[in-house]
């Protein structure tokens, strides 16, 4: 278990959030799930940018002047430099940093004269590196919650590791390259992360796998990839039940193929004891759908991957339960982290004022017990539904 340390930015003053090897960023829109997955990625791309390159893994012990852009990478889109300050900042300086036990990896960054689109690191205490701080290995996955929708084509990149994009925009690529590797023996996917089930299952290959998943999720769905080095392109073709062995092209299918399709193959194909980081896995996708991938992030987390998932789904959760009430990952390795405002009164408000108690969000840890089964249920933690009910009840005696 490590703890994400945040102080002094956007909607935090000081906080620290528990992950786990599956770790859930759930609550209501503007109580900072975001800010904190922003706070990993900025953490990852100072580690990228401003690190020494030890032939295998970064090391970063000492500022070497280097900024830090607050946009673009990462999908990040984080203004200028005061735009990422808390709105009632006293300290004009911005804490990031990792800690496990006795362990911390922390950075200090100045944001300047707070018009500049990027934030400055000036001190670094690194007392949790390589190999025990996933954010020190090569690899890293990020995919954004805009995912890449449907696409006849897509275009083929260069990369240093097998990865979709933060958006998913290489899968069909990155797909046709593994299936060729594999045959070649240099890739082989993990035997826990395999569905062997023979339902599913239809071949050896690193696209079959793909497809033993993306069935189980979406009912009978499958996919072909196909890589055209001439045009530097690649795509992929769907199949389904209905399409009675002519596959039809993604923009002939729905959004929920192609935002679900870089998860799995993500979860695939990421290196063990990497961080995964995924926003609203449930996106497109049915409910029945959105449970099994939260089942399926269960066993991914299971077999070495440290996920950690922002979603908006009690369908994700229920998946996720399911998981570990069937042993497809140890309830110890789930922590659900609820983001929330407290509901305080004036009185309680005028309090902390005196006190120089400034108001952020609230994060409220949930565990699961072997049996799937949620810690605590606080309130306004995927109770709409029932509160739904309760209005409908109310209303129809009424009329």
């Amino acid at each position: 278990m490590m703890n994400l340390l945040i102080k002094n930015f956007k909607c935090f003053y000081e906080i620290e959030i528990p992950l786990n090897d599956l770790t859930v960023f759930a609550g209501g829109n503007g109580n900072g799930k975001s800010t904190a997955i922003q706070s990993l990625l900025l953490l990852r791309r100072t580690v990228e940018h401003c690190s020494e390159w030890k032939l295998d893994h970064y090391e970063y012990n000492t500022p070497n002047n280097l900024n830090v852009e607050l946009n673009g990478v990462y999908c990040l889109g984080l203004g200028n430099s005061i735009n990422v300050l808390p709105s009632e900042f006293e300290e004009s300086e911005i804490e990031l940093g990792i800690r496990k036990e006795e362990k911390s990896f922390d950075i200090l960054y100045n944001t300047n004269k707070g018009d500049e689109l990027w934030i400055t690191p000036e001190k670094v205490a690194n007392h949790f590196s390589h190999p025990d701080n996933p954010l020190f290995f090569k690899e890293f996955y990020y995919l954004n919650a805009e995912r890449i929708g449907p696409r006849i084509t897509q275009n083929i990149k260069f990369y240093d590791y097998y990865n979709v994009g933060f958006q998913g925009e290489f899968t069909a690529q990155i797909i046709d390259d593994l299936d060729t590797l594999e045959s070649e023996t240099k890739f082989k996917i993990d035997p826990k992360r395999i569905l062997n089930d023979k339902d599913y299952l239809k071949g050896s290959k690193f696209q079959h796998h793909i497809n033993a998943w993306l069935s189980y999720i979406i009912d009978g769905v499958t996919i072909i990839p196909i890589k055209d080095s001439q045009t530097h392109t690649a795509r992929i073709v769907v199949e389904n039940s209905f399409s009675k062995g002519k596959p039809t092209f993604p923009t002939n299918t729905g959004f929920g193929i192609s935002y679900s399709l870089p998860i799995i193959v993500s979860c695939l194909l990421a290196e063990k004891e990497r961080i995964l980081i995924i926003e609203n896995p449930e996106a497109h996708l049915h409910p029945s759908a959105q449970s099994k991938m939260g089942y399926f992030l269960g066993v991914m987390a299971n077999a070495g991957l440290k996920i950690i998932v922002e979603t908006h789904s009690d369908h994700i959760i229920n998946g996720i339960q399911i998981a570990v009430a069937k042993k497809g990952i140890e309830h110890t390795k789930v922590t659900i982290n609820y983001f929330y405002r407290e509901e305080k009164t004036e009185e309680e408000l005028k309090k902390d004022k005196e006190l120089g108690i400034k108001q952020q969000p609230s994060v409220k840890s949930i565990q699961m017990n072997d049996k799937g089964e949620l810690s605590e249920w606080p309130k306004g933690f995927f109770d709409q539904t029932q509160i739904d009910y309760a209005n409908l009840i109310k209303l129809r005696k009424n009329v």
